[in-house]
């Protein structure tokens, strides 16, 4: 149909043109589909030929569409017009930007499984060397609180407890290794043998 449109708008140009001003509409919007195939489209508001910029996107027009850069990939510490946006002014626009601006999604750079691996291989390795040489060195700091030791069965008795049975429930949780590393507190037979000397060496204390 487009041919033989062009077809005809070839053969009878003038005489179209000089007839009547509905005859040379019709040889307008003619020569513009005709044109289309020539690469151009005729302008009807101005009524210029315009040559397309992309001949397979003929919407754009005669706009030269740049190359799509994402605003992201762009340098942060750069000077700009507008600073947020990171464009300049009389800058071109895609005609995607809205796809491609700060606010768009973000894209990620995929690397391969290989790389992916290395990366995270000296990531972690890095953290077991970190570790190690202060496991080696002995750098850690010694403990910044004084150690929790109570007698009298971690004062099960003085907490609630009504036999050896609920004790573990009521007790004060001793730190025995400590006790035993550091003596802070003497065990509990200890203390039961202080107690019997005690009351040994001061039988008449308090009588009359």
């Amino acid at each position: 149909m487009i041919s033989r449109i062009g077809l005809r708008s070839t053969r009878g140009a003038s005489g179209l043109v000089r007839s009547t001003p509905c005859a040379a509409a019709r040889h307008v919007q003619m020569t513009s589909l005709r044109s289309y195939s020539d690469k151009t489209i005729f302008d009807l508001p101005t009524g210029k030929t315009i040559v397309l910029a992309d001949p397979e996107r003929p919407e754009f027009g005669d706009y030269k569409n740049p190359k799509p850069v994402l605003a992201q990939d762009k340098d942060p510490y750069q000077k700009y017009d507008d600073q947020q946006n990171r464009r300049n002014l009389n800058d071109p626009v895609h005609i995607d930007e809205d796809m491609l601006d700060v606010w768009s999604p973000d894209y990620y750079d995929f690397v391969s499984n290989k790389e992916a691996l290395k990366q995270n291989g000296i990531f972690f390795g890095l953290i077991a060397g970190v570790a190690a040489i202060v496991a080696y060195l002995q750098l850690n700091p010694e403990k910044p609180a004084m150690i929790r030791s109570y007698p009298f069965n971690g004062l099960a008795n003085e907490l609630g407890a009504t036999s050896e049975d609920n004790a573990a429930f009521y007790q004060a949780k001793p730190d025995l290794s400590a006790e035993k590393e550091c003596g802070v507190l003497p065990a509990d037979g200890e203390i039961e043998s202080n107690k019997k000397e005690y009351l040994a060496e001061n039988k008449g204390f308090g009588k009359v």
